[in-house]
């Protein structure tokens, strides 16, 4: 048989794939409970098969699998230094001294609104929604125990704040990766955003607010002296504890890549580890592996502070490859294509081409498994329909974050919704209705498309990708 090694295969044989995945994700998921990397890895093998029998080479597949993974090996160290980074810093003590002063400081009336807005800010300066989560969000769902707020809807303003923050960042790899997809000029896609992720946030404020004053009753805060104590008694709190995370945020803003940052992070908390808390090196090692395991008696105490390490991290990386091996191989076999042409004759109008590119993006997020996928193939995919609608390509972008990052939390195992629940403990299931600004920026972007606002044309003649740099 004839191997082909520019494919386009019929859009029902592309389908199978997607088909036998989803059907399986649904037993999986949500019948059986169990996880969904066997589902996905079902998903890739019949891709592979599907192409190979229609007459694609192996080693286009192989290059379609392989390609995408080795696209994503800089994540995946950066998801294992993250791991041992939230063991290290509640082993030091940060993160429980973050935890302590934020007892002192916060009340369960306002805490939802000022954590949404300490994530954004954090993630704003520092360009990662996953770091934040890994940091502050830690430490923000401890507080919330002691403060008696639910911590699914914590997790919601964690995320929410996480997020936004990450998208008008300038220096989030996701940020520069989609307008540079499509050749739009950085800052020009940031300020287009914030005509749809202001609003999101501003209604998320409000609705935090009134979800806190409904939570916490009548009362203005908490009896948290039972979680200080228990900090104080088991760590040694010192504003010495404060020098990881300032230096940290200090080398991301001065643009130092995020892995070198990161272990610097990781290196001066094991100082303040073997400092500041009396801890030896073997057990520093053993935590950065395995994870900080705290064992007093009290369940809730040390089921709060037992976490992290490079292991906590393993089910992220394996649902990574798993889920990037099942795009590759549908992108490079133009499966994906295939069926995003199918949905080309829904495209005629800019209401109806703002919601298609949405709903590709939360397609691709869901049975891709990755965000990076989510904007880059729906991209490809459109720019020529938002060109021969003559719309600025910033539109596209726009609608690209807000269709496949924004909600890739939203999605149980997508790899940034199982990186929260490895991280906080809290499930996408759980703090999705509470992550406002996640879901909110989609609609707003699709009431813009088909009510014609803020969506700009150019003057004159269709523009090339080079005049709008």
């Amino acid at each position: 048989m004839e191997k082909k090694n520019d494919p386009t295969p019929p859009g029902w044989l592309a389908m199978i794939p997607i088909l036998v995945a989803g059907v399986s994700l649904g037993l999986s998921v949500f019948v059986i409970d169990a996880e969904p990397h066997f589902s996905l890895l079902l998903g890739a093998a019949t891709a592979g098969l599907c192409a190979y029998l229609y007459g694609v080479s192996w080693a286009v597949i192989k290059k379609g699998f392989k390609n995408a993974i080795s696209r994503t090996v800089p994540s995946i160290i950066i998801l294992l230094i993250i791991g041992m980074l939230i063991s290290v810093w509640i082993a030091s003590g940060i993160v429980p001294a973050l935890m302590y002063f934020g007892f002192e400081f916060f009340v369960a009336k306002w805490f939802l609104p000022l954590i949404l807005i300490f994530c954004s800010a954090m993630a704003l300066i520092t360009g990662s929604s996953w770091s934040t989560i890994g940091t502050l969000g830690v430490a923000a769902i401890g507080v919330s125990e002691g403060l008696g707020v639910p911590p699914e809807i914590t997790a919601g303003a964690v995320v929410s704040g996480s997020f936004f923050g990450d998208k008008l960042s300038p220096m989030s790899d996701s940020t520069n990766l989609t307008p540079s997809v499509l050749g739009v000029n950085l800052y020009d896609h940031i300020k287009h955003m914030l005509y749809t992720t202001l609003p999101a946030l501003g209604i998320s404020l409000i609705a935090f607010t009134i979800v806190g004053l409904v939570v916490s009753g009548n009362d203005s805060g908490a009896d948290t002296s039972a979680y200080t104590e228990h900090i104080s008694t088991h760590f040694n709190i010192s504003p010495f504890l404060f020098i990881p995370p300032v230096v940290v945020i200090f080398l991301i803003v001065k643009k130092v890549p995020a892995i070198p940052s990161l272990l610097a992070g990781v290196i001066l908390g094991g100082a303040a580890y073997l400092s500041l808390q009396g801890g030896s090196i073997a057990s520093f090692l053993e935590s950065v592996h395995s994870g900080y395991v705290m064992d007093t008696g009290q369940k809730e105490m040390d089921a709060l502070f037992s976490r992290g390490g490079m292991e906590s991290m393993y089910n992220v990386v394996s649902l990574a490859l798993v889920s990037l091996a099942f795009g590759g191989i549908m992108e490079k076999t133009g499966m994906l294509h295939s069926i995003v042409l199918m949905l080309k004759r829904f495209v005629q109008t800019m209401g109806n081409l703002t919601a298609t590119v949405l709903g590709t993006s939360v397609f691709v997020n869901i049975f891709g498994a990755n965000q990076y996928l989510a904007v880059i193939l729906p991209g490809q995919m459109f720019e020529e329909c938002y060109r021969n609608q003559n719309l600025k390509l910033k539109n596209l972008t726009r609608t690209l974050e807000a269709g496949g990052t924004l909600t890739a939390p939203l999605i149980p195992w997508n790899s940034s919704g199982v990186f929260v629940y490895s991280t906080i403990g809290v499930s996408a299931a759980a703090y999705f209705p509470y992550a406002f600004l996640c879901w909110l920026t989609a609609i707003i972007a699709l009431v813009f498309g088909y009510g014609q606002i803020t969506m700009e044309k150019h003057k004159g003649k269709r523009k090339e990708p080079e005049d709008q740099q």
